[in-house]
């Protein structure tokens, strides 16, 4: 009998399991993935503009074909021209990649470790603009000059780096400001308060054990064709070797 009480019970555990179904999507203002990562992301003053859910192809050396990246993220901000904006994402490559080491961005500074919610990102501070951002929707900028924005990135590989968590909070950049290493007299102490600011930004916490309905959907106003691996990095393709 007690044999088959625990057969029962093996039997019962996928059914089980399966009502328990992993969710990604907004919960509130939040972005929640309650599977691998299972964490909570969002701004920390700042209102929600946009979530939702879209597709990436990333291309490299050796992927003429591209690689397709699954992506969920949410934009903050306010409707005010100088607001800053703040961008949680959360990134899941297709079976048989893996997201690279994170690299530094051209011309970026700073590069270093952040600690946010208990987790370690890698960080670097860059420049942003042109007509190729796909966040450029919410601060367009003159037709014939694009919105420039100084930038701090975060990211993290997890889930045996098939997904990626990246942060990325920006302030408009003043006109007179064209690098991060030579910066005009009177910016002295510029970046490292941006740095500042940009570190209280978001709160990362694991996802709740009970979360509100999450809500799915597509993010219209992020311009898609252009998210690529500018934001969310590179991937690289397993071999039959190195293939976990």
């Amino acid at each position: 009998m007690k044999f088959l009480r625990v057969c029962c019970m093996i039997t019962a555990l996928p059914a089980f399991l399966g009502c328990a179904a992993l969710q990604r999507g907004m919960s509130g203002a939040a972005y929640v993935s309650t599977a691998r990562p299972a964490i909570a992301l969002q701004a920390a003053r700042l209102p929600l503009l946009a979530a939702g859910e879209g597709r990436a192809t990333l291309f490299g050396d050796n992927m003429p074909a591209g690689a397709q990246a699954r992506v969920w993220l949410a934009v903050y901000g306010d409707v005010s021209p100088e607001s800053p904006l703040a961008v949680a994402a959360h990134a899941e490559v297709q079976s048989g990649w893996y997201w690279d080491g994170i690299m530094r961005r051209p011309f970026s500074v700073n590069e270093g470790v952040e600690i946010v919610g208990g987790r370690e990102f890698q960080a670097c501070t860059y420049i942003v603009g042109g007509e190729r951002d796909p966040f450029g929707a919410f601060a367009p900028g003159d037709a014939d000059r694009p919105a420039r924005w100084i930038a701090r990135g975060l990211a993290a590989r997890t889930n045996f780096y098939a997904d990626k968590i990246i942060l990325e909070y920006r302030e408009r950049l003043p006109e007179s400001i064209t690098s991060l290493t030579a910066l005009p007299l009177g910016y002295g102490n510029f970046v490292r308060e941006f740095e500042q600011r940009a570190r209280e930004s978001f709160i990362v916490t694991s996802a709740p054990p009970e979360t509100a309905e999450i809500r799915k959907g597509y993010a219209n106003a992020v311009r898609w064709r252009y998210m690529n691996e500018k934001f969310l990095g590179t991937v690289s393709k397993y071999d039959n070797i190195s293939r976990p």
